[in-house]
């Protein structure tokens, strides 16, 4: 398997060889109890660093909580207590598939290998798996089957090149990256759709960089309403290559419109108690009940009532920021376009782009500026340089 190179961070020379990322899993199932079944491949049974047993597929093990430890347990036999438990895979074929036994029922696939510790109420679940088998899996759970191929490649360089960002996010919990959507969503093996393991396969080792040859934040989300947004207008500081721009080909997407009806009493409160809104001036009030974005904004009504659109998407986890509001009665019926934060890439309208016949190139120089897709051994040289 040819290596995967990575930069350690944004401010190191240095370029460390990188196979494989510890992706925690399950976190809000909270398991503390799982059921474990080879399904190919032969597994050696690791526990507190010596090598107790190898089940091979169709194998059964079990991990409990058990008084601060992990409770491995064979039918018709308990192995015994352990403080850090591998079921590590023995060949590059091998994956498993996991039972969640309590608090309630669940289970994946996962490639690769897991890695079972006692929290104080539940386990935690790590799978150690190799970063090309991770993209596909994260691909497929992002974007879903019957995808362009095209698009799939542009999912698979972005998402990789997410991943060897942010690999440091929660070393202090003892892994990489979660499996939720403050990392990337991760359902385990990619199991269900051809296209996107030749799309990985195609792009092994490529990820983004902006002129200065550093990895960038891929940020991608579902649909831009038609229109993307800065960096800075969501998140704290800049970044060249995410500016907003129109986007023709996210309209009319699956999730380009939707809308919301809220008591006019609710609503008007909240700006009052949140914002200090001034709605007993019935101008004002007028305003928040009658509002129209002709194009993104980042505050809501007048930037100088300092009441972020993000906020209020938050508070009142709506898809987006770029909406209307009118009023309909007692109520306002709030009218919006686009799903997700609107930075960096649309998800619907690289699909419709792909559609097209855009190339995956078309679609990363659509959606980011000045960036350059590289393969990741070539940050040495360019480091060096």
């Amino acid at each position: 398997m040819l290596a995967i190179f990575l930069l350690v961070s944004f401010n190191s020379k240095a370029v460390a060889d990188f196979e494989s990322i510890d992706i925690g899993i399950l976190d809000p199932i909270n398991p503390s109890a799982v059921q474990v079944i080879p399904e190919v491949g032969a597994f050696a049974v690791i526990a507190d660093g010596q090598n107790k047993a190898t089940i091979r597929a169709g194998e059964r093990v079990s991990f409990s909580l058990s008084n601060g430890h992990v409770k491995v347990i064979f039918p018709g036999k308990t192995l015994g207590l352990f403080k850090d438990v591998r079921l590590m895979s023995l060949s590059e074929e091998g994956f498993f598939r996991i039972y969640v036994l309590a608090p309630k029922k669940d289970e994946r696939v996962y490639d690769d290998h897991l890695i079972v510790k006692p929290l104080k109420h539940e386990l935690r679940l790590i799978n150690r798996v190799d970063l090309e088998k991770y993209v596909a899996g994260v691909v497929e759970a992002e974007s879903g089957k019957e995808k362009e191929l095209e698009f799939y490649k542009v999912q698979a360089i972005i998402s990789r090149t997410y991943a060897l960002s942010n690999r440091r996010k929660f070393l202090a919990k003892g892994f990489n990256l979660n499996d939720l959507v403050d990392s990337q969503v991760y359902h385990g093996k990619c199991r269900w759709e051809p296209a996107i393991l030749e799309a990985v396969r195609q792009t092994e080792g490529k990820v983004l960089v902006d002129s200065e040859m550093k990895l960038v934040t891929a940020a991608f989300h579902s649909n831009s309403g038609g229109e993307t947004v800065s960096s800075e207008s969501v998140w704290t500081g800049a970044l060249p290559y995410l500016s907003p721009r129109k986007d023709e080909f996210s309209l009319n997407g699956d999730h380009y419109n939707w809308e919301r009806t809220i008591s006019k009493a609710a609503w008007l409160d909240y700006l009052r108690d949140k914002f200090q809104l001034p709605i007993h001036d019935d101008a004002i009030a007028a305003l928040a009940t009658d509002y129209e974005q002709i194009s993104r904004d980042i505050f809501f009504i007048d930037p100088e009532f300092e009441i972020p659109l993000k906020d209020i998407r938050m508070d009142w986890k709506l898809q987006s920021t770029f909406f209307d509001v009118s009023q309909k009665g007692d109520s306002i019926l709030i009218t919006g376009r686009g799903f997700g934060h609107g930075i960096g890439l649309s998800q619907e309208g690289a699909m419709r782009m792909a559609e097209l016949g855009f190339s995956y190139i078309d679609m990363l120089h659509f959606y980011y500026d000045d960036v350059h897709v590289i393969d990741l051994r070539a940050l040495e040289f360019f480091q060096e340089e």
